[in-house]
């Protein structure tokens, strides 16, 4: 069930789904001679995230939003960009600062224009560049606008069935037009896959505030069913309906999954999640700089130690994010909101400081 002050069991989710992504990056842009297994589609953590982050939003800003969002919308804005901003800024500068190692990193672009889109979170519009994963924040930044317009519509209004049929028909055409695939991270295919999804998130919120008594067991089921379909047939689409069953199915859990999803491994995975997501490329870049440098490049290397760099690599990234959330992340974002949080002045409630804390994107 949802508390008032939290969502239990999705910090687990998260910490599981950033750890995918990395996997996922660094098959292609790190070591793709090491084959790591069970990310092959890990771009679709991606997908979970925005997902993820339309039913929290939903959940803390929806009914204000939907009221009266331009009595709302500042406090709204300022709640995120001390979220998503400060370690986005921070991350950036360490990528471009091994940059000026002269070391190229294949598939990224290191160019004035892309360097002078990132401080206005328009990155994606150049593809991939810089701290090529934070293409998803410059559309997940976008999906605030889009959410602060028509969070009325979608948290109130009376066609919700219809405007979750537009949604399929898009992500269907954007998935068979690309052979069903939906990693699509720049332009307008980015930007619609975003929106469509933020917006299913906002969608499922609302179902489950208004259908509290269907039953977890079968959403389990469906999620199984889902993720099976998305397996076989190869279409990226159907993976948003095993997404929205597993959310659906954590927030409503009491077993020993549920237990397992929050335990405090999990939490803590999940906690250092967005750090992660924004760290592991400028930490990859930084051992091919070094290696590279020892005159021996990554690429060098065999199968079986480009795995365990990968797996090691990894290690370090998770161990610098829990670092990185401790030292910098929660406090920046806490010296960006100290102001925000007095109720008096009717900017964030506890419970809003609260979600926007445990509950990044990422």
């Amino acid at each position: 069930m949802i508390y008032e002050g939290r969502i239990p069991s999705l910090d687990g989710l998260r910490g599981i789904a950033a750890i995918a992504v990395v996997g996922f990056h660094y098959n292609i842009f790190f070591l793709p001679q090491a084959r790591l297994p069970f990310v092959g589609r890990g771009y679709l953590a991606v997908d979970f995230f925005f997902l993820l982050s339309g039913f929290v939003l939903a959940h803390v800003y929806g009914r204000e939003l939907a009221s009266d969002w331009r009595s709302h919308w500042q406090k709204f804005a300022m709640a995120r960009f001390a979220r998503i901003y400060p370690l986005f800024a921070l991350t950036t500068i360490v990528m471009a600062t091994i940059h000026l190692s002269g070391a190229p990193l294949r598939l990224v672009l290191f160019s004035g224009r892309s360097l002078m889109l990132q401080p206005f979170l328009l990155q994606q519009w150049s593809g991939l560049s810089w701290n090529y994963p934070s293409w998803s924040i410059s559309t997940e930044a976008e999906a605030y606008v889009f959410f602060v317009i028509f969070a009325g519509l979608l948290v109130k209004g009376k066609h919700p069935g219809l405007i979750g049929v537009c949604g399929v028909v898009i992500l269907t055409t954007l998935c068979i037009t690309k052979d069903g695939d939906l990693n699509l991270y720049s332009g307008i295919p980015a930007l619609l896959r975003t929106l469509v999804e933020f917006s299913f998130g906002v969608l499922l919120y609302r179902a489950h505030s208004n259908y509290k008594g269907f039953a977890a067991g079968w959403v389990g089921i469906l999620a199984i069913l889902f993720f099976g379909l998305a397996m076989k047939t190869k279409l990226d689409f159907l993976a948003l309906g095993a997404f929205a069953s597993l959310i659906y199915y954590s927030v409503n859990a009491t077993d020993g999954f549920a237990r397992l999803l929050n335990s405090r491994p999990s939490v803590a995975l999940g906690n250092c999640s967005y750090s992660i997501y924004l760290w592991h490329a400028p930490i990859q870049y930084a051992v091919m700089v070094v290696f590279a440098a020892s005159g021996y490049p990554v690429s060098n290397l065999n199968v079986s130690s480009a795995r365990l760099l990968a797996l090691a690599t990894i290690l370090v990234v998770v161990r610098l994010s829990a670092y990185s959330y401790r030292s910098f992340e929660a406090p920046a974002r806490r010296f960006l909101t100290q102001s925000l949080t007095r109720t008096s002045s009717g900017v964030l409630t506890p419970m809003q400081t609260d979600q926007m804390n445990r509950y990044p994107l990422r």
